[in-house]
């Protein structure tokens, strides 16, 4: 049975994947800095830690898992104007949201060439793409992760593929923590609906249909690409 590993795998968008790759035949392998619900085998930490991976890497030999694929979810945002920018704030976005992914793939890869049809799913955003005022660090590590997918598809082919998918929005407990901080959350989130073409929000079970896509067979001719699922955000703004 084929194993996919999941981090961010408590969130939003991370459990939706887990359930949708189970209902296909997977087994789960996910990673969170808490508990996880819904999973196989879970490794409890911090994926910029690399001590993480080293215990996801024990986790796979000591139960033969075949792994197919790596789908990497987790990261974290952070809001300031530039002027009250935190250079310690800006290193862990780099750190969570860009290098936890280079140690995911340094680690997984020799597990990953063992398979065939292997691929790897990053999380970008469309920010990386327009840009938000006081989330420049926020939009700064989704550029990377774009740029860091499309190195890694030429370096990593023709045995293993990889993409990243860019989300618009979509309702998960880390986008209502920022929406919250608004200050009239109700009317920022219809402002948010209207601004898609399809004027509403997307849900975290539509990204992991995605994410499976790109990470099945399906998509067996698609490397270097970052696949847009915004509802239409982008051709209306």
């Amino acid at each position: 049975m084929k194993t996919v590993v999941i981090t961010g795998a408590a969130g939003g968008m991370g459990s939706a994947a887990a359930t949708l790759f189970k209902s296909k035949g997977y087994q789960v392998l996910g990673t969170d800095r808490g508990e996880i619900a819904g999973v196989d085998f879970q490794v409890v930490g911090d994926v910029a830690d690399e001590v993480t991976w080293q215990k996801i890497s024990a986790v796979i030999d000591k139960n033969n898992l075949e792994v197919s694929s790596l789908i990497n979810i987790a990261g974290r945002n952070y809001f300031d104007l530039i002027e009250d920018a935190k250079k310690s704030e800006w290193l862990n976005m780099f750190e969570v949201n860009v290098v936890a992914m280079v140690l995911g793939i340094k680690h997984l890869v020799p597990y990953l060439r063992k398979v065939q049809g292997a691929s790897i799913v990053n999380m970008s955003s469309i920010s990386a793409q327009i840009g938000t005022s006081g989330y420049a660090a926020y939009v700064a590590t989704k550029g990377a992760v774009d740029s860091l997918t499309k190195a890694l598809a030429l370096e990593l082919a023709p045995a293993i593929r990889i993409n990243a998918v860019a989300p618009g929005w979509i309702e998960t407990p880390f986008t209502v923590a920022g929406l919250n901080l608004t200050p009239d959350p109700v009317a920022h989130r219809k402002k948010a609906e209207q601004m898609h073409a399809l004027n509403r929000v997307g849900t975290p079970q539509e990204i992991a249909k995605v994410i499976y896509f790109l990470a099945s067979e399906d998509s067996s001719f698609v490397t270097g690409s970052i696949v847009t699922a915004d509802g239409g955000y982008l051709i209306k703004n």
